[in-house]
């Protein structure tokens, strides 16, 4: 009897909070329906920091910082979607779209200076580690594993009870190549699962990185804008007599230290 009782107390909690939640998820959209995106925004945190994130919600929350002009948010909003959900196409498109903008908009910056304001571009290898680790979530890779799994049973399985020789050739090879899938789909897993990337999106509207971890150190001739996608070098903790800082880079000719309050890491 009293099982049932906490049964039915647990299941009406459940409902209650599911209720809750898909209000505080209509407020925030009725928010931004109405134009009201810094309301929204904040919703959206409420939401976040109760729930934990997902795709939609990061990607809601982008949207909601790319209407009140805040680029830098928003594209790490967006960037989030995309790690938590690669098949996030919307997210895909606006985070291509903000970075074209941002690209104008450092170019514009350079006013004559010969530097460059173009990401470093990944190498070979780095390129297949990010399509299989970032383009693709673990689960994914894990369910193919167990497909071609499921083929190699069926392989062995054709090798022993088949009486053809041809028939049991294809088994006998099948079967290891079936195999060596499935090795290799676990691997894939197992890097999806346990890829972490240190990078981030500059927060501030116009930020020159600086040579050291303090406000009076040497500046970069040129500023960045507002979300510029950069790497992560380095941090330097906060204390009580200094705020956080980042140490990033875009390229060879802008490296340097960013406050935390003009950076927004967003390394999963």
């Amino acid at each position: 009897m009293k099982s049932t009782v906490a049964m039915i107390i647990l299941a009406m909690a459940s409902v209650f909070r599911f209720s809750a939640e898909a209000a505080s998820v209509e407020n925030a959209d009725s928010a931004y329906a109405r134009g009201d995106y810094a309301e929204a925004v904040a919703i959206y945190k409420d939401i976040s920091a109760s729930q934990g994130l997902s795709s939609s919600l990061c990607y809601n929350m982008g949207n909601a910082y790319a209407k009140g002009g805040d680029y830098g948010n928003a594209l790490a909003c967006y960037i989030r979607a995309l790690r938590l959900d690669p098949s996030n196409s919307e997210a895909r498109s606006n985070i291509a779209y903000i970075e074209s903008k941002v690209a104008d908009s450092n170019r514009a910056e350079l006013k004559g200076k010969k530097l460059s304001v173009e990401p470093d571009a990944p190498s070979f290898f780095s390129s297949v580690r990010l399509f299989i680790s970032r383009e693709h979530l673990s689960d994914t890779w894990a369910v193919w594993a167990a497909v071609f799994f499921i083929a190699f049973i069926g392989c062995v399985s054709v090798y022993i009870f088949s009486r053809l020789v041809t028939v049991r050739k294809i088994g006998f090879f099948g079967g290891f190549v079936m195999l060596g899938l499935t090795l290799i789909g676990l691997l894939f897993a197992f890097m999806a699962a346990s890829y972490r990337t240190d990078e981030g999106v500059i927060t501030g509207a116009r930020v020159r990185l600086l040579s050291e971890a303090s406000a009076g150190s040497k500046e970069n001739p040129v500023a960045l804008t507002r979300g510029t996608r950069v790497s992560v070098l380095d941090i330097y903790p906060a204390s009580s007599e200094s705020p956080e800082w980042y140490k990033v880079r875009l390229n060879s000719d802008f490296v340097g230290w960013v406050p935390a309050s003009d950076f927004e890491p967003v390394g999963m």
